[in-house]
């Protein structure tokens, strides 16, 4: 037996009005009771209509993820499908291989009004020129999600500045007075470059590789902390490793901690080192920038001491941004989200 919209505003005591404009993801219900009656619609089993509403509204009904690989959004997936679907819309997930052919012409994207909105995700700077003019007609309905590009609408990323001012002062507060910093990616100084045309894009270098060394460096300077980085060249050889355990020994009676990029720099050192006989944190203090992608990821190593991102919630954010942008012509003020410190049990407390 199917369930009507009549049913559901029995069930949750409104009116059939307002259960349309939740439903329809109209403004004219508060929050509360918006959260309330989609709900009671899980509850029963509701199903939207998508072709008939599609059909009304000359729409759709999907909104697309452009992405640079499957596997780097995950957790982000899970925000942004979970709104879109509450409020009855499809996901479609495409590579920018897929839609950054060799030439000028618009994506199919847009030509063949596939979806509604588009969100971005992991954009590096190379790729900002050339994905405004490929999706010239729906950048009014385009959420930048975690990419380099950052205007005063509609994008969306983590506050790295904050987040090393953070990781910087707890450190100190800890007695550390020298930081280890490890990167991720040669080459920081090297400005980027508009993307190749001419060439199959394969990557470029995400925002936060720059801002998080800049700034760590930034504010340690200001507390007089020395900070030494670990060169990403050196990384991927066999000197990589003997490098940072000569930078360990040069501690002496500076109380020194290792701040990794993120959970995959923080790894790398963890493994590395215990290869060499050097435990955490009894030989060295460690902690990330930032975690895994992945959903669920303090589930693979909760001792690390880190500074969190809430990607799905980040989701979430991006969904409504871009629902917003769609059903109600809006253009949401960008937004910056901080980090939250997650003491693990590889810092220990310092000594002067």
């Amino acid at each position: 037996m199917s369930v009507s919209q009549n049913d559901i505003a029995k069930a949750a005591g409104v009116s059939q009005r307002a259960v349309s404009f939740a439903l329809n993801g109209k403004p004219n219900v508060s929050q509360e009771k918006r959260d309330e009656i989609l709900r009671v619609a899980r509850k029963l089993g509701y199903r939207v209509n998508t072709s008939a509403r599609a059909m009304r509204k000359q729409s759709t009904e999907a909104i697309g993820l452009l992405v640079q690989h499957f596997n780097v959004g995950d957790s982000f997936f899970m925000g942004i499908n979970k709104t879109l679907q509450d409020a009855g819309y499809y996901t479609l997930i495409e590579q920018f291989t897929g839609v950054l052919q060799l030439d000028e012409k618009p994506a199919r994207l847009v030509l063949e009004n596939v979806v509604d909105g588009l969100i971005i995700i992991n954009s590096d700077a190379s790729l900002v020129e050339l994905l405004h003019n490929k999706f010239a007609n729906l950048i009014n309905r385009t959420v930048w999600l975690e990419s380099s590009h950052f205007a005063d609408f509609g994008c969306i990323q983590r506050d790295e500045d904050g987040v090393c001012q953070q990781a910087v002062k707890r450190l100190a507060e800890r007695g550390f007075r020298r930081l280890i910093y490890i990167e991720d990616i040669a080459d920081l100084d090297v400005l980027p470059v508009p993307f190749d045309g001419s060439k199959p894009y394969t990557g470029g270098l995400h925002y936060s590789s720059h801002q998080r060394r800049e700034s760590v460096q930034k504010y340690a300077q200001q507390i007089g902390i020395e900070v030494d980085a670990m060169d990403a060249h050196t990384r991927t050889t066999r000197d990589g490793i003997e490098q940072l355990q000569t930078l360990l020994n040069q501690q002496t009676q500076t109380k020194t901690a290792v701040v990794a990029y993120d959970y995959r720099m923080a790894d790398w050192c963890f493994h590395q080192l215990a290869i060499k006989g050097l435990v955490c944190p009894k030989d060295y203090a460690l902690m990330a920038l930032d975690e895994l992608r992945f959903y669920k990821q303090e589930l693979h190593w909760q001792e690390l001491t880190r500074l969190s991102f809430n990607r799905v919630k980040a989701g979430q954010m991006a969904a409504q941004m871009v629902l917003d942008m769609v059903c109600h012509d809006a253009q949401p003020k960008s937004v910056r989200i901080g980090g939250d410190w997650v003491q693990g049990k590889t810092l220990e407390q310092a000594t002067d």
